[in-house]
């Protein structure tokens, strides 16, 4: 293998990533309009509290370290365009410094239990907090500092002196000695937590302790008295990651900082789904609200719901294989020319019939004339002879449908035969008729191209990048040379990249803490129970996969707990509610699974609209809590339903 490759979709995570890695590996969200909520500049100067929802790799994490501030000194370091231009002047302009912090499930999980009451806990927890978000303040002005950025005298005659009484450290002189006090009392913390399961003590600061707000807030108040660099433009942004793992009392103590942030303190939280455990404050009669405390912003939704995700998809992708010396050097950064950009169902088609090439017709045999079979054959495009079958069935002469295929052949645009030939191919049918081939012929749909990693990473770029990593992977292993040389990889390859990363992440849904045996139940029964109503013969329901439901009302609270476990992990996604569940029925929330399943279950990666499968509360008990549910009651909503009238892909075609 040329010692100039290496696969670049590998060892990229972005809460490991160095500061230079996550500017290097950066693409702006913004620059493709991803976002509907929140703009750019409301990073840094929206006085509202924002809170960013998302799944497992969604981008948070990468979108919080790049708003921090060590990521953007590098970014104004590499940006600074003059000698005289002070680097403080960048973070005027961007009115604010943020603060990244996040604490380690296992960390936030100490703070509890040991004979401890939950009231001492919650007091260590927040002199903790205060420390930890202390250091990174202290940390940021002593780089400023140190690049005579700020005026010495007002640094070290009135800021370290009114902080250090804070503290009550008369004895330090210096932002060294600050760094190091921070560190002397966080490392108390530490060493308490690490002895109290072990020795029964009390904790007992050797400096006194400190309360909500005493440093988080207290020091930009200081800076902003003291230091005249600070007194105008520049916001305090906190920006916080993985909330979810916070405790319920530790996330009441931050709670009540959203509650009573001030002017110059801004909090941008990240967190999965239904990762609030309580909206309550530490005083228990008071809690905070969205539109008043703080606005959101969903990722996945934003992401799923936009034509941009793909474009945003390339230039990920575009960076990544930039980053590998062969494929720079060869000027190969467009992903779509290593996966295809779209699949070729009408090839597809054409191998997958290749041995039996008229068994279709055979399928249909027992509701067809042996004259309608002659007439609406085409062997050049099986995909073209199931739909001329469907039509066939639905009661229009074969030489009629012969004819509209033949316009539609021609190109011929002219006619309502042959405009509803060509609605029902390209815009409704084709890919449908895809899977009805591969049911028929027992053979697996494959999955493949661009377009269709796109829509199976269900809005989370995390998924995309797993999927080429396993795709380069596998290409790798098996035909290195077409890689690096002809710059593709098989659709094969990239099926069954597919298909094991959905395998795989099937199998990771027993892993929930809790529910993961009732998710992982329910997704295998209505993954099953979409699968068959993609073997529908008539296609009366074209690529169902989606249910209605209403989670509220499941009557066992662990069942509702369940689902939105199911929500926070992102095995469900919930779609905007401006859509039916079926024809002509009340609005009702409409939920999907996570698109990586499809390959699982041999369904389509895109969520049309139209039909929506109908499950009542014991519904949702049965799929939890049973192996293998009959499809057939829920099959036989079908011909309970009027004919599904939708005659194109509505607006959900690019979710």
């Amino acid at each position: 293998m040329n010692d100039s490759y290496r696969n670049p979709f590998s060892g990229i995570n972005a809460g490991t990533l160095d500061d230079q890695a996550i500017l290097d590996y950066w693409c702006s969200p913004f620059a493709y309009r991803l976002f509907s909520e929140i703009k750019e500049t409301d990073i840094y100067e929206d006085p509202n509290n924002i809170v960013l929802l998302g799944g497992r790799s969604t981008g948070k994490t990468m979108f919080l370290r790049y708003w921090s501030f060590p990521v953007q000194l590098k970014l104004a370091n590499q940006n600074k365009d003059s000698k005289s231009r002070k680097i403080i002047d960048y973070f005027k302009e961007k009115k604010g410094l943020g603060f990244y912090i996040r604490i380690d499930g296992p960390i936030l999980r100490s703070f509890n239990g040991s004979g401890i009451d939950s009231a001492k806990w919650n007091s260590i927890f927040t002199h903790y907090f205060e420390l930890i978000v202390g250091r990174n303040y202290i940390e940021a002005i002593k780089k400023f500092y140190e690049s005579d950025e700020l005026n010495m005298v007002e640094v070290e005659n009135h800021f370290i002196p009114e902080v250090k009484t804070i503290l009550n450290a008369p004895q330090i002189v210096s932002l060294d000695e600050l760094l190091k006090e921070f560190d002397s009392r966080i490392k108390e913390v530490d060493l308490f937590r690490g002895n109290v399961p072990f020795f029964k003590t009390d904790f007992i600061p050797s400096k006194g302790g400190f309360a909500s707000q005493s440093l988080s807030f207290g020091i930009p108040k200081i800076a902003k008295k003291t230091i005249s660099e600070f007194k105008e433009s520049i916001n305090f942004i906190l920006l916080i990651d993985e909330y979810e793992n916070y405790l319920e009392p530790q996330q009441r103590v931050i709670n009540t900082l959203l509650r009573f942030s001030k002017n110059e303190i801004r909090f941008r939280i990240g967190m999965r789904l239904e990762g609030f455990r309580t909206f309550n404050m530490i005083s228990e009669d008071d809690f905070i609200k969205e539109g008043r405390e703080y606005r959101k912003a969903v990722f996945e939704d934003v992401l799923i719901k936009s034509k941009e995700y793909h474009n945003f998809l390339k230039e990920v992708s575009k960076k990544r294989l930039e980053s590998v010396k062969i494929f720079k050097e060869k000027g190969k950064s467009d992903i779509t020319e290593f996966l295809s950009k779209s699949e070729d169902l009408e090839k597809e088609a054409l191998e997958l019939v290749a041995k039996n090439p008229e068994k279709h017709f055979s399928h249909f045999k027992k509701s067809l004339k042996d004259s309608d079979i002659d007439a609406i054959k085409f062997k050049e495009n099986p995909l073209l002879e199931l739909l001329n079958i469907l039509w066939v069935l639905r009661g229009i002469p074969a030489n009629e449908v012969k004819a509209a295929m033949e316009d539609y052949l021609k190109g011929n645009t002219t006619g309502e035969k042959v405009k509803k030939y060509h609605m029902d191919y390209v815009d409704k049918y084709k890919l449908s008729l895809m899977f009805l081939l591969c049911s028929i012929y027992r053979k697996h749909k494959k999955y493949y191209s661009f377009n269709t990693f796109s829509f199976l990473s269900s809005g989370i770029v995390g998924n995309f990048i797993e999927l080429c990593r396993r795709a380069f992977q596998y290409a790798e292993f098996e035909n290195k040379d077409l890689l690096i040389k002809e710059w593709k990889i098989p659709k094969e390859q990239q099926t069954k990249a597919a298909l094991d990363f959905s395998e795989a992440e099937l199998q990771q849904i027993n892993r929930i803490e809790s529910y993961g045996g009732f998710i992982h139940k329910f997704i295998n029964n209505i993954g099953n129970i979409f699968r068959d109503f993609h073997k529908d013969d008539k296609i009366r329901y074209p690529e169902t996969n989606q249910f209605s439901t209403d989670i509220d009302n499941l009557t066992d609270q662990k069942f509702t707990d369940a689902m939105r476990a199911a929500i926070k992990w992102s095995v469900v996604q919930k779609k905007p509610t401006i859509q039916q569940p079926s024809p002509g029925k009340h609005l009702k929330d409409i939920y999907t699974i996570n698109r990586i399943y499809s390959p699982s279950f041999q369904i389509s990666y895109r969520t049309r609209g139209g039909y929506s499968v109908k499950l009542t509360a014991s519904d949702i008990v049965k799929l939890m809590t049973e192996e293998n549910v009959s499809s057939k009651n829920y099959l036989k909503q079908i011909s309970d339903e009027s004919e599904n009238p939708n005659t194109s892909l509505n607006l959900f075609d690019y979710i």
